[in-house]
């Protein structure tokens, strides 16, 4: 609330320096309190991260589907990006692994892990983010 105050008040000398009139000041106030405003709440509604970690051996815990529910729901359907992040396969065999996402919805989403084919997977980590 500081700032805002802070900036309103330079603003305004500002346009009483440059001569401007009351009525063009006061829209410049108006535009300078919409963007501070809109970065103000835009930290707290952008983007949302996370991890999934699904281990277990001698047996291998695969194929595993994880729904994720955000931490407070987007207004329209978010782009989630994803990666792996940790993967503990079998050291004699080939390492193949699919990770889909099943559905997004601006709740929640679903994550789909699984090997592929003869690999053994112990182990994977995959991180999430999801942006509006």
């Amino acid at each position: 609330m500081q700032a805002r105050k802070f900036f309103i008040r330079k603003l305004f000398v500002i346009g009483t320096k440059l001569k401007m009139s009351p009525f063009s000041v006061d829209i410049r106030i108006a535009a300078l309190l919409m963007v501070i405003c809109y970065i103000g709440s835009a930290t707290s509604t952008l983007c949302q991260a996370g991890e999934v970690n699904f281990m277990s051996y001698p047996k291998s815990p695969f194929p595993q589907e994880k729904r994720i529910k955000f931490e407070q729901p987007f207004i329209e359907r978010p782009v989630v990006m994803y990666a792996i992040k940790m993967i503990d396969a079998q050291y004699n065999t080939n390492t193949r692994i699919k990770v889909n996402l099943q559905w997004v919805r601006p709740e929640r989403f679903s994550i789909f892990m699984t090997s592929a084919y003869d690999s053994k997977l112990f182990g994977l980590g995959v991180s999430w983010m999801a942006c509006p």
